[in-house]
């Protein structure tokens, strides 16, 4: 069969094609709305084996870019920092062992169309693959890697590091772990873990995320989410800003029938900052903490 997706709205940008120069999609854009194909692929399946080949959703992370599959109306850091959306390439699955199923692709980097990124010696040219496996009755663990070249993600200059450094990154690592825990009837946590480790700028990015989530009844489920992320170079939330993220987000979620989905939360995050660091993240560079909330409505037919 086959799949594809479109988008339209604020969110759009997020999802579109922008790990290259010129996206496929990212010429659509009006103002702070645009559109986005997200999903466009085929998919082949016999027994235990299926392939997708076009461009897909990530593998990577707990939390995902479809609003109706995540509990909190925000995003982590680390998901929206430290992790592809979408790729673009072939992508196995097999799900015949009793012991884990298993994923094994080649895609085109990081967050790239069907044009992969050319620019500063980097093309996007990367494996993508892991398994998720039964621990035991209530611990499920998956481990999801990239390792490549990420294209736009790889460069220096594209991703904001000082052009002096040598270009042409062809040597990076990422990968995630989640852990989900059913504690008992009414309680779920989960535990993620991100790295990404870009050999030619000599960088890494490490993040943190616990989960915890409580089923009140059929209508209402509360949840936690705490969060540590680590940006060392201070170049991937605000420029300048070196040091360790914290966020603290408590939230709702209401589902008074199958179709509907209404979700209130708030949030903290701090900044801690190191000696290095010569900018403040939150209110246009001039604190390091902030309170926020939000809510939204889920509709889906």
């Amino acid at each position: 069969g086959f799949r594809a997706d479109m988008m339209y709205g604020t969110d759009a940008q997020k999802t579109q094609a922008f790990g290259q120069p010129t996206g496929w999609d990212t010429e659509w854009d009006n103002g702070v709305y645009g559109w986005a194909i997200p999903q466009a692929y085929l998919e082949l399946a016999r027994g235990d084996f299926s392939v997708k080949a076009g461009h897909f959703y990530t593998l990577v992370g707990y939390e995902v870019v479809t609003a109706p599959d995540n509990f909190f109306y925000s995003h982590a850091f680390t998901m929206f920092n430290s992790e592809p959306f979408t790729h673009t390439g072939v992508l196995a699955t097999y799900t015949g062992s009793d012991l884990a199923e298993f994923y094994a692709g080649y895609t085109l980097g990081w967050d790239t169309g069907f044009d992969r990124y050319s620019q500063n010696g980097t093309s996007g040219s990367n494996w993508l693959g892991g398994f998720s496996t039964d621990l035991t009755n209530d611990i499920t663990m998956t481990y999801i890697s990239t390792f490549g070249d990420f294209g736009r993600r790889n460069d220096p200059v594209a991703s904001g590091y000082p052009t002096a450094i040598t270009a042409g990154a062809d040597l990076a690592y990422s990968h995630s772990l989640v852990f989900d825990v059913q504690l008992n009837n009414c309680m779920n946590y989960v535990l993620q873990s991100d790295l990404v480790s870009i050999d030619e700028v000599d960088h890494e990015q490490v993040g943190i995320n616990q989960y915890l989530f409580y089923t009140i009844n059929d209508c209402w489920t509360a949840g936690a989410r705490f969060e540590w992320f680590d940006d060392e170079d201070g170049q991937r939330v605000v420029t300048n800003a070196v040091g360790d993220y914290y966020a603290l987000t408590l939230g709702l979620n209401y589902r008074p029938n199958a179709n509907l989905v209404i979700r209130p939360e708030i949030r903290w995050d701090w900044f801690d900052d190191d000696a290095t660091a010569t900018a403040l993240p939150f209110d246009n560079g001039t604190e390091d903490e902030q309170f926020s909330g939000g809510f939204d409505f889920i509709v889906t037919f």
